[in-house]
């Protein structure tokens, strides 16, 4: 394993104590760029996939899964190689890709992602309580243009009541927990920056006030085999 994926002792504490990790710079400058002409072509509607393209003329957030195996060249592309190799040493040898999901907050789009637990949807198996999901920032992603928050430690706090939030939110089958916001850490993004956090630890994002996009990719993975 090269240098650059080898977490210190101290990264894998910080993830076991609070429940996710930030990595700065973690995608090399022309792996992100390779990656920007592929997410950008996705999201000007190059290609069309279960009604995407018109899903981009509403104007809303997009959401498309599985995009590893729909934009070209990304099925076997090294970022999936390089989530694994890192969410390896935070949950175990037997954890593996599971399924990806570009995610695109076009400009002056107040949705929020209400906070929920990933875990949280019912995940199967082992992956209810041993999953990782990596978030990556294609280009900046502040505060203002719905980067992530998380509850430090909350992983360790087992399944929390998630209740319906579809009447306050139009993302598919949205689900909210109540929390103590005060607790709440907000991390920013820069372009190649990402965030593993485990499949327990809750999490949130704002909508996007600004005048610029936030694009950003996440990556789930759990064991393999996942039964009991």
């Amino acid at each position: 394993m090269s240098d650059d994926l080898t977490l210190t002792a101290e990264q894998v504490a910080q993830f076991e104590v609070n429940g996710f990790l930030i990595l700065r710079g973690f995608i090399p400058a022309d792996m992100l760029a390779d990656l920007c002409r592929g997410y950008d072509a996705a999201t000007r509607g190059e290609f069309d996939v279960d009604g995407w393209n018109e899903k981009i003329r509403s104007g809303q957030i997009l959401q498309l899964g599985m995009p590893s195996r729909h934009i070209p060249g990304w099925e076997e592309h090294e970022y999936l190689q390089r989530m694994v190799a890192v969410g390896k040493q935070l949950l175990g040898e037997d954890i593996d890709y599971k399924y990806d999901q570009l995610i695109y907050k076009p400009p002056g789009i107040p949705v929020e992602l209400l906070w929920h637990q990933d875990a949280g949807y019912g995940w199967p198996g082992k992956a209810n309580y041993r999953s990782l999901t990596c978030w990556l920032a294609l280009s900046a992603a502040t505060e203002a243009m719905g980067s992530l928050h998380f509850l430090p430690g909350s992983h360790k706090e087992g399944i929390a009541e998630h209740v319906d939030a579809t009447h306050k939110s139009p993302i598919n089958a949205a689900l909210e927990v109540r929390v103590d916001e005060s607790r709440a850490v907000v991390v920013e993004y820069g372009p190649g920056d990402v965030t593993f956090h485990h499949g327990r630890t809750l999490h949130y994002s704002r909508g996007n006030t600004t005048d610029q996009p936030r694009r950003g990719l996440s990556t789930h993975l759990w064991p393999d085999p996942n039964e009991e």
